[in-house]
């Protein structure tokens, strides 16, 4: 029983033992067959180079006729001298003429005044004889060298045919190939040797196909190789010529045919003394590789010699040896441990015993700590202060169990975030062996950070001695985030979740002091949203704060991480742009990239809405160094945006406070401009150019102010757009300019051309988003008691095009009244055919702008006779605003348009003077009239 260990020692490590030496001779084996695949493929390598060597040789010698209308024997004996000095194992190189049987007796006096007799002959059963009569022959004409090839010259090698197709193959591709293996008349044995022929073409042809190259065929140029000598030449010259530990075969064809064998090298017997072959069974190795030679597959074929040489195998032998001395002392090893562990149980017994009681005291300890519900962290003292115990709170805390804790450093907890002023206070109360208390951003095992308040307390031995930390965590996460959600939403906007005014300025303040370091310029964009108001009134509270919402999303998505956007409020929006790389100044283009961003269709609530935005900028330092300054400047540019019809932006200048002032002036005068009766209308004709006839007029407010004086339209129409003021100012003109068409319409006669007039007004997109606009329509026709088929309303098509189902219902609307629409500065907008198409309008008004230039601009003039083209394919009415000469009206009315307004016709006149505007026009009509009758 005993004995047993020592036993089963011996077996385990003989077992090993056997295991190891067939691991190691198993390597030793693999490193023999890599060395020996090494040297083979070397062979193979060098092989292969030699004989591409020696076929580029041929193809020089090919590239010497192409380059060449005639090459004389002497050239061709220069050219191939050293060739064949470098290549020995080559018969010889020949260059062949392909000539027909008139050309045989020229050739044959050529050859003879080379070697005397000489005339074209052939092998004919195995011997050479006096070629027959034949239509074409394949003549040796040149060969080297001279000597022992002289019965060669003048031999037609085309009959017979002998080379299994290879010539056919070079002619077709161009290309040298090898022929079959034939044994050469004369040489030393053995006599075995390959043809490679290479075709010549034609002097300056360039063949593109195989039909193209037979039709140029003219020659070859061709090559005997000795495989033997060759093989044995190439291997000498790379000193290669040992054969290293393996025997070497070539095949002349992809086969190991004992006919093609043409080189071999084999290995004599081991000097050395070799292994047994039990204990050592593996095969030799071999490699059988094919390689080319001029288009054919020759074989390779390398194999190892047999036996296994003591000198391979030392490793495996001295395994052998060395693990069964090492087995033998390893039992006996065992041995004396065994018995030495009989003792050690005896007192491993003993001191169980007192360890049981101390088990008992710790215990309790344990639990005491275990049930608390603070996390509790023990680690070592100096100089390792690895973890040694967590309690179960700190697992639930952390995600971290015990056995991931213990041994490791607490560091872990904050990992990389070590930037935090409490781990500075942690290390230092572990340093100087103090308590300390801190508070730190620890991160859970599932990557999750919450905030601990930790206390550090060291524990002494008995000596004074800190020989351990002990460390109380607690959770403060939802007190830090209450925290932060406070100060979010001191420095947030609700809504929108952008910074607000009072982080804009804080954000300002800082980069204004980082910008005066670096030199660099700012900019402060105020942003405001066009014609906001009745949009929001459309949608309602809730749409709206998702427009807000959308808003702030495309502007974060226009600008840069560096730059800041700001909600300052309703529909107010602040930037901070800060230069590019490499720049001192902010560029324009990044506040257009804006505009145009927020310019694009947006879909809220199923509908699609088209927004612009205007913009005003302060820089710093040029205008101010002070952010409140900053931003109060950049509102006032922005004002003045606005005031240029929106959807542009503008600098900052000082005129601006003056402007500013004038606003505001004419912004409180407008308010009771109605009262005091300051607002009055002008009315402009549109005539029908083929009658001559005033067939309408437009309606254009005027306000005639008693200290401004007369106050233009773009000076106080987009303020009253933009103050809702439009709204009674709109209702007004549309009462006004019924009631002036009906006291026109009285002043005629009953029936006659003023009951055909009609009158247009013009309306604001503010009062079209009003739910009770057609319902103010209807009552101003029933009040005025104007027909409703000699009203027409003039709509912009920016304002349709930006709430295109809205404008779509109310224009549905206003038809249904039987009142005329008309689609206002046609073509300056966006609008797309797609919903002219579903517009239910009756007029397209063509632009002053295209019309101003339309004689000299090609493209003015494209663009018009487009519009007028496209009115009539959908039938509507076209009228061109802005004519003021005789040949822009030739032109227009040349192209289909009869209606026109514009100065050539009248300026706008107030009621009294277009009454004459209209009675001289039906004198002139009356006059053509009856002069027509008299006619």
């Amino acid at each position: 029983m005993k004995y047993r260990p020592m036993a089963l020692a011996l077996l385990c490590g003989l077992g090993c033992t056997v295991l190891l030496f067939a691991g190691v001779s198993r390597l030793e084996q693999d490193k023999v067959s890599l060395a020996f695949m090494q040297r083979a493929h070397a062979r193979l390598f060098v092989l292969q180079q030699g004989v591409d060597s020696a076929i580029a040789g041929l193809g020089s010698v090919n590239q010497l006729f192409a380059s060449r209308e005639h090459v004389s024997r002497k050239e061709f004996h220069l050219y191939t001298r050293p060739i064949l000095a470098r290549a020995p194992y080559v018969q010889g190189i020949s260059h062949l003429r392909i000539i027909s049987h008139a050309e045989r007796a020229a050739l044959e006096a050529e050859l003879a005044a080379v070697v005397p007799g000489t005339v074209l002959t052939e092998m004919r059963d195995g011997k050479q004889a006096v070629a027959g009569e034949r239509a074409s022959y394949r003549v040796i004409e040149y060969i080297e060298p001279m000597a022992g090839n002289q019965n060669a010259l003048g031999l037609d090698t085309a009959y017979p045919v002998l080379d299994g197709g290879a010539r056919q193959q070079a002619y077709d591709s161009g290309q040298p190939t090898a022929g079959k293996l034939v044994r050469l008349a004369q040489g030393p044995e053995p006599r075995l040797g390959v043809i490679v022929s290479m075709p010549e073409y034609r002097y300056g042809a360039e063949p593109a196909d195989a039909a193209a190259r037979r039709a140029a065929l003219v020659g070859e140029t061709a090559m005997v190789l000795r495989p033997a000598d060759m093989i044995e030449k190439i291997y000498a010259a790379a000193g290669l010529r040992d054969g290293m530990g393996l025997n070497l075969r070539v095949y002349a064809g992809a086969e190991q045919d004992e006919g093609a064998l043409v080189f071999e090298s084999l290995q004599p017997p081991p000097a050395q003394d070799t292994l047994p072959r039990w204990l050592y069974p593996a095969a030799p190795a071999r490699l059988v590789q094919p390689f080319d030679v001029a288009g054919k597959t020759w074989l390779m074929v390398a194999s190892q010699p047999p036996g296994a040489p003591v000198g391979d195998h030392l490793a495996s032998i001295f395994t052998l040896a060395l693990g069964a001395i090492v087995s033998v002392l390893g039992a006996a090893y065992v041995h004396s441990l065994a018995s030495r562990n009989r003792h050690v149980q005896q007192r491993v017994d003993q001191r169980t015993a007192e360890l049981k009681e101390v088990n008992r005291t710790m215990r309790l300890h344990d639990r005491a700590i275990e049930s608390n519900v603070n996390a509790i962290i023990i680690t070592e003292g100096a100089p390792a202060y690895t973890v040694a115990y967590v309690n179960p709170a700190f697992e639930r805390l952390t995600g971290y169990s015990s056995a991931e804790m213990i041994g490791r450093s607490t560091r872990m907890l904050h990992g990389e975030d070590v930037d935090q002023p409490g781990v500075s206070e942690v290390i230092a109360a572990v340093r100087e062996q103090r308590e300390g208390r801190a508070v730190l951003r620890h991160y859970r095992k599932d990557g999750t950070m919450f905030w601990n308040d930790v206390y550090v307390s060291p524990v002494r031995d008995e000596h004074g001695e800190v020989t351990h930390f002990v460390s109380f965590m607690h959770d403060i996460t939802a007190i830090k985030a209450y925290e932060t959600e406070l100060h979010h939403q001191s420095t947030h906007d609700a809504l929108t979740g952008l910074p607000n005014r009072v982080l804009l300025l804080d954000r300002l303040r800082q980069t204004i002091t980082h910008s005066e370091r670096k030199g660099h310029a700012l900019w402060v964009v105020s942003l405001d949203l066009d014609r906001f108001k009745f949009t929001n009134s459309r949608l309602g509270h809730k749409g709206g704060d998702r427009l807000l919402q959308a808003v702030a999303e495309r502007l974060q998505l226009a600008l840069r991480p560096v730059d800041t956007v700001a909600r300052i409020g309703g529909d107010e929006f602040a930037l901070m742009l800060l230069p590019e790389q490499g720049a001192l100044s902010p560029r324009a283009d990044q506040v257009q990239r804006v505009l145009d961003c927020l310019a694009a269709p947006l879909l809220i609530d199923g509908q699609e809405l088209f927004f612009t935005c205007s913009a005003g900028i302060a820089v710093y330092p040029a205008d101010s160094a002070d952010p409140g300054a900053l931003m109060e400047r950049a509102d006032i540019a922005m004002y003045r945006a606005k005031e240029m019809g929106g959807n542009n932006y503008q600098f900052y200048t000082p005129a601006m406070n003056e402007q500013l002032g004038e606003r505001m002036l004419i912004e409180g005068a407008l308010r009771t401009a109605l009262e005091r009766r300051e607002l009055v209308l002008h009315y402009q004709p549109q005539v029908d150019t083929a009658s001559g006839r005033i067939v309408g007029m437009e309606a254009l407010i005027r306000w005639q102010h008693p200290e401004l004086g007369m106050v233009a339209p773009n000076r106080f129409i987009p303020l009253a757009e933009e103050t809702g003021l439009i709204l009674p100012v709109g209702a007004w003109v549309l009462r006004t300019a019924c009631q002036q068409l009906m006291a026109w319409r009285a002043a005629g006669a009953a029936g006659g051309a003023r009951d055909a007039l009609r009158i247009a007004v013009n309306v604001s997109a503010r009062q079209m988003a009003e739910p009770d606009f057609v319902q103010s329509v209807a009552a101003v026709l029933a009040e005025t008691g104007l027909p409703p088929s000699c009203l027409e309303l003039e709509l912009t098509e920016s304002q349709v095009m930006n709430d295109v189902e809205h404008a779509i219902s109310v224009m549905h609307e206003v038809k249904k009244l039987g009142v005329l629409l008309a689609i206002d500065d046609f073509g300056t907008g966006y609008s797309s055919l797609a919903h002219l198409k579903r517009f239910e309008i009756d007029v397209l008004k063509i632009d002053q702008t295209f019309v101003r230039d339309l004689t000299v601009d090609p493209d003015d003039a494209a663009i018009v006779t487009t519009i007028i083209a496209l009115a009539a394919n959908l039938k509507l009415d076209v009228i061109s605003e802005g004519v003021e000469t005789l040949e822009q009206m030739a032109f227009l009315r040349q192209h289909g348009c009869r209606q026109m307004q514009g100065y050539y016709f009248s300026r706008p006149v107030p009621a009294a003077a277009f009454e004459a505007v209209l009675a001289e026009n039906e004198a002139h009509a009356a006059a053509g009239q009856a002069a027509g009758q008299t006619l």
